[in-house]
């Protein structure tokens, strides 16, 4: 008799989880301008047009622009455009409105080829449109990591980076990372790794979903907002970006398809802000930190209770959770503008009567998620 109870008090816990209204996103950019890469790739850049700098929002593996730019509420690109900052978000190759050049797959592609030619190409569409010599760069997990890259290939093209749960080494691993290290062998090497589907299989489970409590601290998300994001954020792996990720984690190194670290010295001193959660299970505090043993010009904050903020705030949480746009956000936003190069200063946005905040209707329980932004002329200022 009790077990019934168990289960049946389990089933309306996750029937009442799995019927909390998805939130749609509600943000568009004041405009899109397309990027072209040296290897033919077309892509978008989405633009939150202010008179200050420009900084470059660069997302995770498996996610895609709404990394920044969801809503309002959850959104970095929002807050820094706020802020006065002139704002970016690159689409880079695999996300969905990426266009390959004729007869190149959408999936056949690796993490380098975003080093070598996306974020270099979007870095220069970016400072072209601008008139500025130099950005700034916030980088989330994957993103944080081509910041690494990126100041191996162009450090004169970057005036200060921050890393966001992004490991520069792969020295310390626990569970998860070696559960993945052990299946690598599984993964083929062309191809996709289906992150719908599994989300579409997981979906049932709702905030219950394991996966949750390894990308995550839990208590610091807002399940609607979490569930809309799980639901047009994700974006497909390529199967050689996972099979580049498995040599990371045999090798314990963030390495270049050829074995060369990517992680290295520079010759001319970029200011990095590296931040992890306290509690991220996916980027561990001793494997970002390793970053600072490498740039002259590094300092690392964790984050969490420990150095006086709410909550120990895990992977995904340091950017879309409850508590970030108080705690997290503002740290950001502080070093960026301390390197502000002299004579530089951030002005109030404009009162135009524009604002990137859309009014969006909820979506009904069961249909599918809005279509993405395809077309450059989505929008206009």
């Amino acid at each position: 008799m009790l077990s019934r109870f168990v289960l049946l008090a389990t089933t309306l816990s996750l029937t009442a989880a799995c019927h909390r209204p998805a939130l749609p996103p509600n943000l568009a950019p004041g405009h899109v301008l397309v990027y072209r890469t040296d290897d033919g790739w077309e892509m978008d850049l989405r633009r939150y047009p202010n008179d200050g700098p420009p900084v470059m929002l660069v997302h995770g593996m498996g996610a895609n622009h709404y990394n920044w730019d969801y809503r309002d509420d959850v959104s970095f690109a929002y807050y820094l455009h706020q802020q006065g900052w002139d704002v970016w978000v690159p689409v880079l190759r695999g996300d969905l409105g990426a266009r390959p050049p004729e007869g190149v797959a959408e999936h056949d592609y690796t993490f380098d080829d975003h080093a070598i030619y996306d974020l270099p190409a979007a870095t220069k569409a970016v400072l072209a449109a601008t008139g500025h010599d130099r950005l700034f760069w916030v980088g989330h997990s994957m993103g944080g990591m081509l910041l690494y890259t990126s100041l191996s290939l162009l450090p004169d093209r970057i005036a200060a980076g921050v890393s966001i749960g992004a490991p520069a080494s792969f020295e310390e691993q626990r569970g998860i990372h070696r559960l993945a290290r052990a299946g690598g062998w599984l993964v083929p090497r062309r191809g996709q790794l289906h992150n719908h589907a599994f989300y579409r299989m997981a979906s049932v489970l709702g905030i219950h979903n394991p996966m949750y409590t390894v990308l995550a601290n839990k208590e610091n998300l807002d399940w609607p907002t979490t569930r809309g994001l799980a639901r047009t954020a994700l974006e497909d792996m390529s199967r050689p970006t996972v099979r580049q990720v498995h040599t990371w984690l045999r090798q314990g190194e963030l390495t270049d398809v050829s074995g060369e670290p990517w992680v290295r010295p520079l010759g001319e001193d970029v200011p990095v802000l590296v931040l992890t959660g306290s509690a991220d299970r996916v980027a561990l505090p001793n494997n970002v930190e390793a970053a600072c043993a490498v740039y002259a010009d590094c300092e690392f904050r964790l984050l969490g209770t420990e150095t006086g903020l709410s909550t120990d705030y895990g992977h995904i949480d340091t950017v879309v959770g409850l508590s970030a746009r108080e705690e997290v956000y503002p740290i950001i936003h502080q070093f960026l503008a301390s390197h502000l190069p002299d004579g530089v200063s951030l002005a109030d946005p404009d009162d135009d009567g524009w604002s990137p905040v859309v009014e969006v209707e909820a979506w009904p329980e069961g249909a599918s998620p809005p279509p993405k932004v395809r077309a450059a002329d989505s929008f206009a200022r």
